[in-house]
């Protein structure tokens, strides 16, 4: 690597130190982590930081940059490629680069190449480096790369920061479109839960209050993820609403609801969605299944039965059709809705939790109440994956004293 002169770093002190105050760096100097095998190389750099306004800190070897970087935070590294005498091939520096991102994915990276090794930096950019400067360079060039550097990680950094608490705010939002409050209609009680992936999920339940002895109960899994997979949620929501009545049928709803969203839904995206209505007081439950993982419902003897009824998933096709049949509820059953984050979760041998863990769940727990059944469904998946999950996932037991 080729070094500044002392006539060089003069020359560039006034022009840096008003770029320094011009981004407000004066008031708190950026550090900078210098790696390269010179020690007139290292030296002549940290020089020009430190009249640049910046603070430094210079290693020879690659083990030493892994560690620097471990021990305390760097707004820039700065690095050369080759560490052994006489090598020119950059494999040290490419391998570093690689170690670097598996623990720091944030650290701007900028490499010095050499004249004409366009390849080699070009690796490096796809290896995680952000960006190079070729030799010979000049002081002005490596002070302005590692100005705008730290400039972007900055704005990164800040934009992360917004984005975080856009998402809090939107998982307010998605923690009213979850919502599974609903008094005990006689003797019918509901509990439930929901796991999300990422801050906001693509999950979706939902009970309403028909008339005082009956209720609607709604369970969807959109397909989408985060901030666009709510927003479809949102959207699915607001059409439910807009749609039921306290004589609503679960066939005429789901054929509604894919009309409509099969107008606004992106191409390739679509719901699974399960409707019942319960009758408290007769115990009369109707449903309807438009492609979603079938329901349990585990009479008191132990009999699982699955709830699959219904049609093909919602927002597909404008035309498709849906059926709705009704059965009768008992003293003792119980009833399991849930979206494939519960039965798709895997262990660290990729084997998934599948539906006949949950119905032996079910089954084992049948006299528990719709609260412990939920806790012990749920405890269950996560210790099987471990609370590794990878996909949204929700819960809602009905329990029938």
């Amino acid at each position: 690597m080729s070094c500044p002169t002392e006539s060089e770093i003069a020359v560039t002190d006034s022009y840096s130190t008003s770029l320094v105050t011009g981004i407000g760096v004066a008031t708190k100097p950026k550090r900078v982590l210098v790696a390269d095998d010179q020690q007139d190389v290292l030296h002549a750099i940290a020089l020009l930081l430190k009249l640049e306004g910046f603070e430094s800190q210079t290693v020879m070897h690659p083990a030493a940059v892994i560690e620097a970087l471990g021990a305390s935070g760097f707004d820039l590294l700065i690095m050369d490629l080759n560490y052994t005498l006489d090598t020119t091939s950059g494999t040290e520096g490419l391998d570093l680069i690689s170690s670097i991102r598996k623990i720091n994915t944030a650290v701007p990276v900028l490499v010095i190449t050499a004249w004409g090794t366009i390849e080699l930096a070009v690796e490096a950019l796809q290896r995680g480096a952000s960006d190079f400067i070729q030799k010979p360079w000049t002081n002005s060039q490596l002070i302005q790369k590692s100005r705008d550097l730290i400039t972007r990680a900055e704005q990164a950094r800040r934009a992360r920061v917004e984005l975080e608490e856009e998402q809090q705010e939107s998982v307010e939002i998605q923690r009213k479109l979850l919502s599974l409050n609903l008094p005990a209609q006689h003797g019918i009680t509901v509990s439930g839960d929901c796991r999300s992936m990422r801050y906001v999920g693509g999950d979706y339940c939902h009970l309403t209050t028909l008339t005082p002895s009956k209720f609607s109960v709604s369970i969807a899994d959109v397909a989408g993820k985060g901030v666009p997979g709510a927003l479809l949620t949102a959207s699915l929501r607001g059409l439910e609403k807009s749609i039921v009545t306290h004589d609503v049928h679960p066939q005429q709803l789901c054929s509604s609801l894919n009309e409509a969203l099969a107008e606004i839904m992106p191409i390739g995206k679509f719901v699974s969605f399960f409707f019942a209505v319960i009758d408290a007081e007769s115990r009369n439950l109707s449903y309807s299944n438009a492609g979603h993982n079938p329901p349990i419902l585990v009479r008191a003897d132990g009999t699982a039965l699955e709830l699959r009824i219904g049609g093909g998933v919602l927002g597909l096709f404008s035309d498709w059709t849906y059926e709705q049949t009704q059965l009768k509820l008992e003293s003792g059953d119980r009833l399991v809705l849930y979206t494939d984050g519960i039965t798709e979760a895997e262990s660290r041998h990729n084997e998934e939790f599948g539906i006949e863990r949950v119905k032996e769940i079910m089954v084992h727990h049948r006299t528990a109440s719709a609260e412990d059944i939920q806790r012990s469904l749920m405890q269950a998946v996560t210790q099987h994956c471990e609370e590794r999950f990878h996909d949204d996932a929700t819960v809602v037991v009905i329990a029938v004293q």
